[in-house]
């Protein structure tokens, strides 16, 4: 089975430290329950302080040719009102952090709106196993289509049991 693709959602970036605690205690403890199931990888953190996301039953993602396609979300779990996890009916590698941003904005409302795009960020996460270079260089792309939107990276541990934090990654 392929890794499934999932998000958090934090609706304060004061909770963002707690968060990413309690979700990658949370996925340990499902990985420690399932140890032949696929593993997820969170692709980043939305944090929407307006609380304006409004999740649909699935997100549209568009495409570099102009297209769009839905995928499901499968799953959520977390405590509202702080921290949700979700799962997509998707396999990781078929959604692409700036794919995701672009459905998560969408969601949010009227994107030119300055309340809701002051308050909504994006915090990309790594499980590790990406090369610096490539994880630079979705970086750069993320900030090259979302100016603004993108806090540093972070890092969940593979194994899930922690999440480490935001690091410097050379933009050069």
């Amino acid at each position: 089975m392929s890794p499934c693709c999932v998000f958090l959602l934090v609706r304060r970036l004061a909770n963002l430290e707690r968060a990413g605690k309690e979700a990658a205690a949370y996925l340990s403890t499902l990985r420690r329950r399932s140890p032949a199931g696929a593993l997820e990888v969170i692709q980043g953190i939305w944090i929407d302080e307006a609380a304006t996301a409004n999740l649909p039953l699935a997100l549209v993602l568009p495409d570099a040719a102009g297209a769009s396609r839905s995928v499901r979300i499968a799953q959520a779990t977390g405590i509202e009102g702080i921290w949700m996890l979700y799962w997509l009916e998707a396999s990781a590698g078929t959604v692409s952090r700036v794919e995701l941003v672009a459905a998560l904005r969408d969601c949010v409302g009227d994107g030119a709106s300055e309340v809701a795009a002051s308050a909504s960020r994006f915090v990309p996460a790594f499980n590790g196993d990406a090369s610096a270079d490539r994880e630079r260089a979705e970086l750069q792309l993320l900030e090259a289509c979302y100016p603004g939107l993108v806090h540093p990276a972070v890092c969940f541990a593979v194994d899930g049991d922690r999440v480490l934090p935001p690091r410097a990654i050379d933009h050069a």
